[in-house]
């Protein structure tokens, strides 16, 4: 799955996952405004207002999976949005509490055996270890991870057939695991993964059109499929009407809104890809969740958009600003992508002792964001556009 993708499909599964599709315990209205105002603080990334009504249902309920969910999606976010996939600290913090809300659904498991929402729960969560586990090349606990998450989120559909928030995991898992021999070849050496596609996007459709909580997330995942190239599923005229439909619902996220300049992109719309870019980075600063991380991102959708068109001396100024830009902030990933890119601007303008600057400053850090591959082959021969001009994706590919 790509990267810009993988956080909000996550984000979505854990707080679709809060709200019961028939609870085991009725909770008063102060404990349900508690948790819903926490959950749209995670999704307005105001995390202090998300802690503080987390806290509250764990102080009235101290093992219920509203908590545990809230407490996983608080430090899955801030790991992947606030700090960028970029810091160690933050990422040891997500994976104790990951591993704590693992623990704390288990333990109601105990105690409420019959909840479909805490095995739909448990199930998102063990998804989320084995998405982080790929992330970081632990291909086994991957595997057995991704195994717990259907077996829970199977054992939820029996509990209550008509739970057709399930279908989206199950959905999820279909599809990427009828992908990922195409896409992860070593996890595919180590056990033979099944998978069938089409079931996938139908089950995701499923619950587009029929969950109670995941129909967002559906249509997140959907824009994923749907803007994967060389597909049969692929359809980016779709991707944008569904995440315009997302960004009315969620108008002050400035994620949902880089979704869409993703999406605007992929239609090949490239003059409004640079006026959303370029309003999304006024917004940085002004806009009460556009944060200074967020520099880097917009540079990205700027500088691809002049690539994608051959302006090749204007995207090597934007990249050129976007370097001056992030001076100061710690490396990030969407920062080193830009670096990367900055390096092909430069071969393609014959400027390759300035490309090699760039790839050999990718290739200082550990290769926690997977650019290494695509770095050393560029080292060893300069990059050339493809023959019809396509430069790739926008956001930052993995190797």
């Amino acid at each position: 799955m790509r990267r810009w993708m993988v956080g909000w499909i996550v984000l979505c599964l854990l707080s679709g996952s809060v709200f019961p599709a028939r609870a085991e315990i009725k909770l008063p209205p102060d404990v349900m405004a508690y948790a819903t105002e926490g959950i749209n603080g995670v999704y307005s990334l105001d995390f202090p207002t998300a802690e503080k009504n987390i806290q509250r249902v764990f102080a009235l309920y101290p093992d219920h999976p509203f908590g545990h969910f809230g407490n996983a999606m608080i430090a899955w976010s801030r790991y992947e949005y606030e700090f960028e996939t970029s810091d160690d600290n933050q990422r040891r913090v997500f994976e104790r509490i990951l591993d704590d809300s693992i623990q704390g659904i288990k333990r109601w498991i105990k105690t409420h055996p019959d909840d479909p929402n805490a095995y739909m729960g448990l199930g998102a969560l063990y998804g989320l270890r084995a998405m982080f586990s790929m992330r970081t090349r632990r291909w086994v606990t991957a595997y057995f991870s991704g195994r717990r998450a259907i077996s829970n989120l199977e054992h939820s559909l029996k509990l209550d057939p008509s739970y057709y928030d399930a279908f989206f995991g199950l959905g999820i898992y279909q599809y990427f695991a009828g992908t990922l021999p195409n896409v992860i070849k070593i996890l595919a050496k180590i056990v033979a993964i099944k998978g069938d596609p089409a079931e996938g996007v139908r089950q995701l459709n499923v619950a587009r059109q029929k969950a109670k909580f995941t129909a967002d997330s559906a249509k997140l995942i959907l824009i994923e499929v749907q803007n994967t190239r060389n597909s049969p599923y692929y359809d980016p005229q779709k991707s944008l009407q569904f995440i315009r439909d997302l960004r009315t619902k969620y108008p002050h996220n400035p994620l949902m809104h880089y979704v869409e300049v993703i999406c605007l992109y992929e239609n090949k719309q490239y003059d409004e890809v640079s006026a959303q870019a370029q309003f999304f980075l006024d917004q940085i600063g002004q806009g009460q969740f556009y944060k200074d991380i967020y520099v880097a991102r917009a540079y990205t959708a700027l500088g691809t958009a002049q690539m994608a068109q051959g302006n090749w001396t204007a995207a090597r100024e934007i990249f050129e600003r976007g370097r001056q830009a992030v001076q100061g902030q710690e490396p990030s990933r969407w920062g080193v992508w830009n670096a990367l890119r900055l390096g092909q601007v430069y071969d393609v303008l014959g400027q390759r002792d300035l490309a090699l600057h760039q790839y050999q400053y990718v290739l200082s850090f550990r290769d926690k964001w997977g650019f290494d591959e695509l770095a050393k082959s560029l080292v060893k021969s300069p990059y050339q556009v493809p023959a019809n001009g396509d430069v790739g994706p926008l956001p930052p590919q993995q190797s």
